[in-house]
């Protein structure tokens, strides 16, 4: 289970997850994953993800607007799940792109090439002088376990040799068959209000160290007002608007930056058992930054010398404007609600709320 528990961590907020499904030992944990590959085929095999990451980590929010009162004591605790949906598409991905072989790697496409010992050297060497410019494309990190990273040298030779398609084995697709085709976050939240018609929201996770990935922290805050406490008249319905941060980072890995800014409404109807419908419009962004250390041969004609090179590179995932409809359901202190949010990724969200 060690790669399902740093792929929890790394996408996942809190200890419970709203999938569990059992992985092999064997194919290797995320972090040695994304060091076998290059900054280009970095992008194309996380890029998916990062979108349905930051779609998930800007819902949840809000699912009604603070009252339009100067003073009143409110504390809840919400359990939240997200899930933003999957398509085909981003299972797999094609790209253009820089790539240098490992040593362990040009030896084994060398010794396929149908020729004599002395120039499967000589492609080895030529294979390890340089970077080269290859069609990179195969399962991303939410394609199939069974699909590996392939490289195509388009028609490029070596020593006068045609290169066939090369499999990078270690890299295949990671997180495969999500339940309903939602890919799963999970967060705590906690509440606190209303101070001239404003609540605070927080979300936060203690820092944990992950095998092979490093200290996970995360944190997260969210003011929500209420404009109506400053008009004499009564609304028909409660109004809001909202701004919401978040911070995630996974050791040296992997660091998530999210915005939300928005205006919702919502009408209660009932008391200690009642029924909110709400709604909100949206502006969201999600930066994350991807840093690690990729190492491959390097052959100028004194033999394979290792390098190390670090990659560091920033994706934005592709939400900007959103549309969420919901509704909650009060039973004293117990409060349930479910939304969707209309985007580019769109994304259902579900609540389990206690509070006062």
């Amino acid at each position: 289970m060690k790669k399902f528990t740093a792929i929890l961590f790394l996408f996942n907020i809190i200890i419970f997850s709203v999938v569990s499904y059992g992985q092999d030992n064997s194919t290797g944990d995320f972090n040695n994953t994304i060091k076998n590959l290059s900054s280009d085929a970095a992008k194309g095999y996380v890029g998916p993800v990062i979108g349905s990451f930051g779609s998930n980590l800007n819902s949840g929010w809000i699912t009604k607007a603070p009252p339009a009162t100067k003073f009143s004591f409110s504390l809840d605790l919400k359990i939240i799940a997200m899930g933003s949906v999957i398509d085909d598409a981003q299972k797999t991905f094609s790209t253009l792109g820089s790539f240098n072989f490992t040593e362990s790697q040009a030896a084994e496409i060398a010794a396929n090439i149908p020729t004599d010992a002395g120039t499967q050297a000589q492609i080895k060497q030529e294979l390890l002088s340089h970077a080269w410019d290859l069609k990179i494309s195969g399962p991303t990190i939410m394609g199939a376990e069974d699909q590996y990273v392939t490289l195509d040298f388009q028609g490029q030779t070596v020593q006068g040799y045609s290169i066939p398609n090369y499999q990078l084995t270690d890299v295949k697709g990671y997180i495969s068959d999500l339940p309903l085709n939602l890919f799963p976050t999970a967060t705590i939240q906690l509440g606190v209000g209303t101070f001239l018609g404003t609540n605070v929201a927080i979300r936060w996770f203690p820092k944990v160290n992950i095998k092979d990935l490093g200290d996970f922290t995360y944190w997260g805050f969210g003011l929500m007002h209420n404009p109506a406490i400053w008009f004499d008249q009564e609304f028909p319905v409660d109004i809001a608007v909202g701004y919401f941060y978040q911070d995630l980072k996974v050791g040296t890995i992997f660091e998530t930056k999210t915005n939300l800014f928005g205006i919702f409404a919502s009408k209660t109807y009932g008391s200690i058992i009642s029924l909110t419908p709400y709604a909100g419009i949206t502006t969201e962004s999600a930066k994350t930054t991807i840093q690690y250390d990729y190492t491959y041969d390097e052959d100028t004609g004194t033999g394979p010398v290792t390098r190390t090179q670090n990659i560091s590179f920033e994706m934005e995932a592709p939400n900007s404007v959103g549309f969420t409809i919901g509704a909650a359901f009060k039973l004293a202190i117990l409060n349930l609600n479910i939304d969707y949010k209309f985007a580019n990724v769109n994304t259902v969200s579900a609540g389990l709320t206690f509070g006062f």
